[in-house]
C-alpha cells in the first residue's frame, strides 16, 4: 500500500466540489466515519435472564461488522424495547461471548463479572405486565483487526431469580389495546482514529 501526503485537495470541477476515486480506493481522514452498519428487529419474542452465567445474548440485536481498518474505533448503539423485572442487567457480547478485554469489559469492571454487574440495568416501574420500557445502550471498543465479528447486548438476572425479557412487547404478550408492540434497533459506526 502506498501513502500520498498532500496539503490540499481540490475538485476537478469547482461547481460540483466532488473528489472522485477509482473503484476500490478509499479516502480516509482521522475522526471521520468510515462505515455504518444498521439493523432493525420487529420480532416479538422473549429471552431468559438467568442468575448465573454471562448473560443470554439478545440475538435479534446481533450486528456484524468487518472493520476496514484495525486502528478504527467502533461505536455501537442499541435501542432495546420491551419489558422485564427491575432486577436485571445488560452485558455486552462479542461473537456470543461476554467481552472481558481489560478496559472494554461488557460489565462494570470495578465490581468484576458478577451477576449484578452490567453496563445498564432494567427499569423499575412497578408494573410487570403491560408497561414496556425503552433502553438506550452505547458501547465503544477499538477494532483491533479487520476480522468480521458480531456484537449484541445480553441480559442476566441481578438476583437469585430467573426472569424474562419480553422483547418488542409486554410481558402479558397480548395483542390488544394498551399492550404496546415496539421495534428495536442496532447500529455500529466505524470511526477512523
Amino acid at each position: 500500500m502506498s501513502n500520498l501526503n498532500v496539503y490540499g485537495l481540490q475538485a476537478k470541477n469547482a461547481t460540483t466540489s466532488k473528489i472522485s476515486l477509482s473503484s476500490g480506493n478509499i479516502l480516509y481522514a482521522p475522526d471521520t466515519l468510515i462505515q455504518t452498519v444498521t439493523s432493525r428487529s420487529d420480532l416479538r419474542t422473549q429471552y431468559s435472564s438467568l442468575p448465573s452465567g454471562n448473560g443470554t445474548t439478545i440475538s435479534e440485536l446481533n450486528i456484524t461488522i468487518a472493520p476496514k481498518l484495525a486502528s478504527s474505533l467502533l461505536l455501537i448503539t442499541w435501542m432495546i424495547n420491551g419489558e422485564m423485572h427491575q432486577d436485571n442487567v445488560f452485558t455486552i457480547h462479542q461473537d456470543g461471548t461476554l467481552i472481558t478485554s481489560t478496559g472494554y469489559e461488557g460489565y462494570n469492571n470495578v465490581l468484576g463479572n458478577v451477576r449484578w454487574s452490567g453496563v445498564m440495568s432494567a427499569f423499575y416501574d412497578r408494573n410487570e405486565s403491560s408497561t414496556p420500557s425503552n433502553w438506550f445502550l452505547q458501547y465503544a471498543v477499538p477494532a483491533g483487526n479487520t476480522s468480521s465479528r458480531t456484537y449484541a447486548p445480553a441480559t442476566r438476572s441481578s438476583s437469585a431469580g430467573t426472569f424474562t425479557l419480553a422483547f418488542n412487547r409486554t410481558l402479558a404478550n397480548s395483542v390488544s389495546d394498551s399492550q404496546e408492540s415496539m421495534v428495536s434497533t442496532a447500529m455500529i459506526m466505524e470511526i477512523m482514529q
